[in-house]
């Protein structure tokens, strides 16, 4: 079964192709068979940017920037957003296509050959007569790329001069270029090593405008210049757009994805088959703001961003995964036909480790399981002792129902199964970082879940954890008609096993490791209901830290308490700020007898969270300014200071968010104790025990 040379396929096979791994999801300059999945050109903040710009230039607006350079990395959309400004010059120039198609010309390369690094089109109407621009558009589509007309010249050469050329006006023409912040970088060094520190400052002002930090100036257009520059890395596919959670361009990307009209009609098996549940449970609309919220939290505690390729990615893997992980002994099925395979073994009963495993697979299947698919394997250590001691030998224990015992014996064996990886990048990606910060199994307390409906009671996560803990038939009963039909079978038949695992039907000479094995398949049990009630309800680990951060970027209303926070763990007391003078970063002083420290005001602290404007994107953090130097509020950050406000003790802090405030308040004493503004008046040297009042005037700095 070869998916990616069938284009066309209907959906659920078809979604193998959105795979950045695959052709579908890489696209290609001006080839309309790639890279756009969902067939057509998702309209994103900066699509909408460079429309406008287009509309401006054919317009001859004064002070429109003739030059785009886009910045970031591969799949982020660079590609499809400077094809989508070439459509729209052809349109409003009424190119009638032709633009579009010596693009395309010029990119159709025979097979193995590398694409040009620049191309240049000339057509009449893009630019008004009497603007003083020629109508001619260069693209560069890649700026890392060597030019195979001009071996002599390196990448970072060929972009010194097209800079120059812009940043002297020498270019009349119109400009778009991609670029990474790697080979900008590196053109900067470049004009350095050549004298040229005109073009290096220019440079450095790009780099600076597309960092994103407080003081970054704007960057559509660069101050002075005729050049405007965007960020790709800064601007969210999943964060809320103007307060509507529901209006993201992951939203869109779902909503192509579940279009009726691309799916075959639901299998004969369609409450036992997850491809064709996920499609069940994704139409909801509330499922799919859930799902695309814990895109969003991982955002923020990352810091990094879901680029399209990302997204396209993650959607194949959700509802479909590797065509090599849908192969049973050595056979490649289509999704539907996987199941009805699976269905078949099931039916042999748990007599064999592919009958009793079957029921797993299934379910591991459904798209809340293939986001969080993290699974212990207990195959070793004490959990393998257990195992040998209880299911040695293949003698049923007397008054024991041999196929809850088997049920019993293969559960182990199943985990296995479970617990391998799809080796790809989306893989890796949701079983590290992403499981670390948001996996609803590692939820604990009184966190709601749900609320029941006919009697309003809250089912809270220790209601979870308790039911379980007593047995598996208890749990199921409290959360069965809260789960897909696949996983109240899975419980079903681990319900069975969990009795099997009674102490009574075991000699008492194995009772520690049957309570052993017991107790893990309970775990097992609990950890998948919290994936799957997580998703459902939309509640992840830290749900309550995600929601408040969140604030932090929408509104000024938490900024008061943080600052507070930060100013406690600063200063001394509330009241003063201690500036070490016997001491280097990092090295305490050794007696405390021979501390010589300053002891002056408190230093203030400030919430700064730019939200973004016509001229340059939002802030990829809050920050918070601790006297004159801003510090970036990262979860991490976020994190330690509410737990410092619920008790936790300062010594007990992270490490990096502890090293952090320490080389904070190692700086920011440096910068006090230069700064005559700020130590004025009187002042405390401490000297071992001792103390002393200083009276300091505005004519003395100190120095060191």
């Amino acid at each position: 079964m070869e998916f990616e040379k069938q284009d066309e396929l209907l959906y659920p096979e078809g979604l193998i192709n959105w795979s950045g791994a695959k052709k579908g999801g890489v696209r290609q300059p001006f080839q309309e068979e790639s890279g756009r999945p969902v067939k057509e050109q998702l309209k994103t903040p900066l699509v909408e940017k460079l429309s406008s710009w287009v509309e401006s230039v054919i317009a001859g607006t004064s002070g429109t920037p003739s030059a785009i350079l886009l910045v970031g990395g591969p799949g982020n959309g660079k590609t499809d957003a400077v094809e989508g400004a070439i459509e729209t010059f052809d349109r409003l120039s009424g190119a009638g296509g032709q633009l579009l198609a010596s693009f395309s010309n010029q990119y159709k390369n025979p097979s193995g050959s590398l694409p040009p690094r620049r191309t240049e089109v000339e057509f009449n109407g893009i630019v008004p007569d009497v603007s003083g621009m020629i109508p001619v558009i260069q693209l560069v589509q890649d700026a890392t790329e060597k030019d195979p007309a001009q071996p002599g010249e390196t990448a970072e050469s060929l972009l010194l001069k097209e800079l120059r050329a812009i940043r002297y006006g020498e270019y009349k023409g119109i400009y778009i270029g991609c670029v990474n912040r790697g080979i900008l970088a590196n053109t900067s060094a470049l004009a350095i090593r050549t004298g040229d520190t005109e073009m290096a400052s220019f440079i450095a002002k790009i780099v600076s405008a597309v960092s994103g930090g407080v003081d970054a100036p704007a960057c559509w257009p660069l101050q002075e210049s005729n050049l405007a520059l965007w960020p790709m890395d800064v601007d969210s596919l999943v964060a809320p757009r103007d307060g509507d959670s529901g209006s993201t361009v992951a939203h869109l990307v779902l909503e192509k994805a579940l279009a009726e009209e691309k799916w075959k009609p639901a299998c004969n098996n369609k409450a036992d088959c997850p491809f064709c549940q996920n499609k069940t449970l994704l139409a909801s609309e509330k499922a799919r703001d859930n799902l695309i919220q814990f895109l969003y939290y991982y955002e923020l505690a990352s810091g990094k961003r879901w680029t399209f390729r990302d997204l396209y990615s993650l959607v194949s893997h959700l509802f479909i995964g590797e065509p090599g992980s849908l192969t049973i002994d050595g056979k490649s099925y289509t999704p539907c036909d996987w199941t009805a395979k699976m269905l078949q073994l099931e039916t042999k009963g748990p007599s064999t480790l592919a009958g009793a495993r079957a029921r797993y697979l299934l379910t591991s299947r459904l798209y809340h399981h293939r986001l969080f698919s993290n699974w212990p394997r207990l195959a070793s250590g004490k959990h393998l002792e257990a195992y040998h001691a209880v299911f040695a030998g293949s003698k049923v224990p007397d008054q024991l129902d041999e196929k809850a015992f088997n049920m019993a014996k293969y559960h182990f064996g199943s985990l296995k199964a479970l617990a391998e990886k799809e080796h790809t990048a989306i893989s890796e990606l949701l079983s590290g970082d992403f499981a670390t910060f948001l996996d609803p199994a590692l939820l604990y307390g009184e966190q709601k879940m749900y609320t029941e409906a006919k009697d309003g009671k809250i089912v809270t996560v220790n209601d979870v954890d308790e039911h379980f803990s007593l047995s598996i038939k208890d749990g199921l009963e409290l959360v069965s008609s809260r789960l897909a039909p696949s996983e109240r079978k899975l419980l079903a038949q681990l319900s069975e096993a969990d009795e099997a695992l009674m102490d009574q039907h075991h000699p008492a000479k194995v009772s520690r490791q049957v309570r052993r094995l017991q107790s893990s398949m309970r775990q097992f049990a609990g950890r998948l209901v919290k994936r799957s009630l997580g998703l459902k309800y939309g509640v992840s680990k830290d749900v309550k830290l995600f929601v408040d951060y969140a604030g932090l970027y929408q509104s000024d209303f938490q900024h008061e308490n943080l600052e507070d926070l930060v100013e406690q763990l600063v200063n001394e007391d509330r009241r003063v700020f201690k500036i070490p003078l016997s001491t280097t970063f990092g090295q305490p002083v050794a007696h405390w007898d021979r501390e010589v420290s300053l002891r002056v005001r408190s230093v203030k602290t400030s919430m700064e969270m730019f939200l973004g404007d016509a001229s340059r994107p939002a802030n990829r953090f809050p920050f918070i300014k601790v006297h004159n130097r801003y510090i970036p509020v990262t979860f991490a950050l976020y994190k330690a200071l509410v737990e410092l406000e619920e008790g936790l003790d300062a010594a007990s802090l992270p490490q990096e968010v502890f090293a952090l405030f320490d080389e904070v308040k190692s700086v920011t004493a440096g910068q006090i104790a230069r700064d005559k503004n700020f130590v004025d008046g009187n002042v405390e040297l401490t000297i071992g025990q001792d103390t002393y009042t200083l009276k300091v005037s505005k004519s003395i700095r100190f120095r060191g």
